[in-house]
């Protein structure tokens, strides 16, 4: 990013917000390591029956035959959506100016809503939607929120490590680095609405279908058969897998099994949710910022 800036004609305004951007990041880094060590000290103390806190993911309002089901038709619909939009792209149905836009859209019909479907139909059979806020009692949901905040900053000086890594032997071994393709569609001059639903999309569907996804039926599916350690190994894999990016790869899989272990240890997929949406707004926010001072 600074590599891009000339030192010849920069302005002092731009200097300064070079300056305060650069000071941001460093006191935001403290503060990360600063949970980072925290975690790592309450840990230590207070070391967490991994097994039995296993054993209480089945303890879910859905079978483990029901949510093996429901995975493979929530996949099946992610990819056909891909697929109709590619189908009438190439049939010419759809004009090339427009195609970021359907695609937004065949994401949001296809897979994020009979997601969150499937949420309050789960939710209405368990008799859990009445209780508090979908389950949740204000005290539940104010714990998750300032857990997942501070596991989210915890992790990110080791995705920062991780991708610093594996950007640095990708690009030796002469790998071209491409944004992921949400990223792509921000960047690019186009519609405000589509930027907004975007955003909309990173921060809340994309943290509440992921993580319902991947965590709430995937991890607690594979459990009984695999095993924790290889559920979580499996999931995180796929969840790194499905974002279609080799340099955003490892950085995610990290990220995958930080959302799976803070599931695992709280019991509560609220603490995953809010942990994935502050890691989308931070990226949105860097990105925002970045722009500014470049």
């Amino acid at each position: 990013m600074f590599e891009s800036i000339d030192t010849q004609s920069i302005t002092l305004t731009q200097a300064g917000m070079v300056i305060a951007f650069a000071l941001c990041c460093f006191a935001f880094a403290v503060l990360c390591i600063s949970f980072l060590v925290m975690v790592i000290l309450r840990l230590k103390e207070n070391p967490p029956d991994w097994q039995n806190l296993a054993e209480k993911l089945n303890i879910r309002p859905w079978s483990a035959r029901e949510a093996e089901a429901m995975l493979m038709a929530i996949i099946s619909l992610m990819l056909a959506g891909r697929e109709v939009i590619r189908a009438f792209y190439c049939m010419g149905l759809i004009p090339e100016a427009r195609t970021d836009s359907y695609l937004v859209a065949a994401q949001a019909l296809m897979f994020d809503l009979p997601i969150i479907i499937l949420v309050f139909a789960l939710l209405i059979r368990n008799k859990s939607i009445g209780k508090g806020i979908f389950g949740y009692t204000p005290a539940q949901i104010r714990s998750a929120v300032s857990q997942g905040i501070m596991f989210c900053m915890a992790i990110l000086p080791v995705i920062g490590i991780v991708a610093l890594i594996q950007n640095a032997l990708l690009t030796h071994w002469g790998f071209t680095n491409e944004k992921q393709y949400v990223i792509q569609l921000f960047e690019r001059p186009g519609s405000l609405w589509l930027k907004i639903d975007l955003v909309l999309m990173s921060v809340i569907a994309a943290p509440i279908t992921e993580e319902f996804i991947f965590r709430g039926i995937g991890i607690s599916a594979l459990t009984d058969k695999t095993g924790m350690k290889w559920a979580v190994l499996i999931m995180s894999l796929a969840f790194a897998t499905i974002h279609f990016n080799l340099f955003a790869f490892l950085p995610l899989f990290v990220i995958a099994v930080g959302f799976s272990m803070a599931y695992i240890y709280t019991g509560t997929l609220l603490v995953p949710i809010v942990m994935h949406s502050v890691f989308n707004a931070l990226n949105i926010a860097v990105l925002l910022m970045s722009k500014q001072v470049t």
